[in-house]
């Protein structure tokens, strides 16, 4: 499985540029020598992807974005070398509403997409659970989390993206230990003009073993709220307290400002604002560290994950499985899907490889206890009422445990409890 992997290596080329003329030739070279041809990509209007027998499979499609299909090719010509299997990777534009519609014998075997689809997909039964247990020690607990739906594993992970705490370093050299020195030299969590941010307050709230669902041994989220317990109720209890710490007038534009001018050395944020940092501050004038803990625990950022699920109409449900443990799950596999798409690899030793991509890299290591956004329904119930409780307690409209039991009371009632 390494011989193409260590030809792209020594040819010192960035995967990015892997459909360059210099390395598919190096790559035609290979596949002559051992009597192959080299995968394909096929556009978005290319005719049906082929079905193939489940005994012995000539080929397998893959649907994807044009950013994953770049940084596969070369994984699809090693499956290719390795198993006699052509990879068929067929670019889609609108991935998600195509796999739902395609019928029997028009959709492909894998498909790369968010794990937020999960919910529509399974219930159209369009997903073949797999099993990932050999392979998730070695990957960010939450990314494979992200996949757990519903008491099933539905796909292996091949990106996260995670917020994290994003620093001037003339102000904060160093990743802070406690939540107070974060606030000392300057933090900045927006408040969207006083409408709330639950999804920025989730590491501060879960470091009082506070979360909004709890979760069944596999890691999917159950529909029991978890923030109704004594923890909740510390959490807000010490967000009444702190209420100075946070600006109910903040914004991303008056947060960035704030940065250029000094008045602000920190920003609970995600990769999405990576590029702005390095264009205010230089890649060396800031870093993105985990961030650290309000109450007794370690902190839980939100998180969203990008994986490859087998859909379960596929007649070679073996070979496409293979190639999404074996080979996406690879190293090398995760390696070349992040040369693609520059989002941080989901497998530690992809991660840890990284480091030449400050954004993926330090946005990744600083999420390595972030948790999946539930993507289940009753999450839509629970938005509103939790950043409205988050802005009555900074406000003082009431006492903390009066805001967050109303909260708690309104959330129950909509659920149905």
């Amino acid at each position: 499985m390494q011989l193409l992997f260590l030809v792209w290596e020594q040819l010192g080329v960035n995967l990015k540029q892997a459909l360059s003329r210099q390395v598919a030739a190096a790559a035609t070279v290979l596949f002559l020598a051992t009597g192959c041809s080299s995968a394909e990509v096929v556009p978005e209007t290319s005719t049906p992807a082929v079905q193939v027998q489940a005994d012995s499979p000539t080929e397998i499609t893959v649907w994807l974005s044009e950013a994953q299909a770049l940084g596969l090719e070369v994984v699809a010509a090693q499956f290719l070398m390795d198993t006699g299997t052509r990879v068929n990777l067929v670019v889609k534009e609108n991935l998600q509403p195509d796999f739902l519609g395609a019928g029997p014998g028009t959709g492909p075997d894998i498909i790369l997409g968010s794990y937020d689809w999960q919910p529509e997909l399974v219930a159209a039964g369009k997903l073949e659970p797999i099993d990932v247990s050999g392979l998730a020690e070695g990957f960010i607990p939450g990314a494979i989390q992200a996949f757990a739906y519903q008491g099933q594993q539905y796909g292996l992970p091949v990106s996260q993206e995670n917020a994290a705490l994003a620093c001037v370093l003339e102000a904060m050299p160093t990743a802070p230990e406690t939540f107070q020195e974060a606030v000392a030299a300057g933090l900045a969590i927006s408040l969207n003009d006083g409408a709330g941010d639950p999804y920025h307050f989730y590491a501060l709230q879960t470091s009082f073993g506070a979360p909004v669902f709890e979760t069944a041994e596999d890691g999917s989220y159950l529909t029991v709220l978890g923030m109704g317990t004594e923890a909740g109720f510390a959490f807000a209890a010490w967000l009444s307290d702190n209420a100075t710490s946070f600006e109910l007038a903040s914004n991303t534009r008056n947060i960035k400002e704030q940065l250029v001018a000094g008045t602000k050395a920190c920003w609970l944020t995600g990769p999405w604002n990576g590029n702005w940092f390095n264009e205010q501050f230089g890649e060396s004038g800031w870093a993105a560290y985990p961030v650290p803990p309000a109450g007794p625990y370690p902190g839980s950022t939100f998180s969203g994950a990008t994986g490859a699920m087998v859909a379960s109409g596929s007649d070679a449900v073996a070979t496409a499985t293979k190639f999404v443990l074996e080979y996406l799950g690879s190293s090398q596999g995760q390696l070349a899907l992040f040369q693609g798409t520059g989002k941080a690899p989901a497998e530690l030793a992809a991660l840890e490889q990284s480091s030449a991509s400050k954004i993926a890299y330090e946005f990744g290591m600083a999420g390595l206890e972030s948790v999946p956004m539930p993507v289940i329904a009753e999450m839509d119930s629970i938005w509103v009422p939790w950043a409205a409780a988050q802005v009555g307690i900074i406000r003082g409209d009431d006492e903390p445990a009066v805001i967050w039991q109303k909260m708690l009371d309104e959330i129950n009632a909509s659920l149905g409890y």
